[in-house]
């Protein structure tokens, strides 16, 4: 399927692009900016070569964000990818990256940062929903997700990129004046791994 051009990227959305990084491409995704980015690109994935799987390669662990207003524990199998997700992404966080491939898409979670409150939270979301629809992707509800005594609200997509059917769950949630946007993407033949991993992500979250 042919990706739209989509001229007004919402934070939530530029999150939503990296799903790219899980299949190993430089491409770059069309975008002309938005309220809180400037023309993100995606980086080459640091994973395996299309059609490796390393499995348990990342030892998992303990990460801090970029901002350091969290810690997560990775599961095993998963690593840290915030610096290889380029430097000209506003708000980036934090990025994990699962080690092993399933029909040649690594498992990933992107976590972006802006100011606001749960009034933000609410126009993030609605414009996602917006954005993804008018985009041809299918688009669908989440349940919410308590991280860390904070209620993330989300949404899912379905769509195809290069041959590979990806899911996408998006999140957003607002503590201390700061709106947090998480994407988990994944693809569709490892949707229910991906949420599973994201379970143990959330529930090991700690804010500093």
């Amino acid at each position: 399927m042919t990706r739209r051009p989509v001229r007004i990227l919402s934070t939530a959305m530029l999150t939503a692009a990296l799903v790219l990084t899980g299949c190993g491409t430089s491409e770059k995704p069309s975008s002309e900016g938005g309220p809180s980015s400037s023309r993100p690109s995606t980086a080459s994935s640091p994973t395996p070569s299309i059609g490796t799987d390393t499995g348990a390669g990342l030892p998992g662990g303990v990460v801090t964000s970029r901002s350091g207003a969290y810690s997560v524990t990775a599961p095993a199998g998963w690593g840290e990818a915030t610096d290889q997700a380029g430097s000209d992404i506003t708000g980036l966080d934090l990025v994990l990256l699962s080690s092993k491939k399933v029909s040649k898409f690594s498992d990933n979670l992107v976590v972006t940062t802006k100011t606001g409150d749960a009034t933000a939270v609410e126009e993030e979301l609605d414009k996602g929903r917006s954005q993804m629809a008018s985009a041809d992707r299918e688009v669908g509800d989440a349940d919410d997700v308590q991280i860390a005594g904070v209620t993330a609200k989300g949404f899912t997509t379905k769509f195809e990129q290069k041959g590979v059917r990806i899911t996408a769950r998006s999140y957003a949630m607002a503590r201390d004046g700061k709106v947090y946007l998480l994407t988990l993407s994944s693809s569709q033949d490892d949707a229910a791994n991906a949420l599973t991993a994201f379970g143990a992500i959330t529930s090991s979250w700690k804010w500093s």
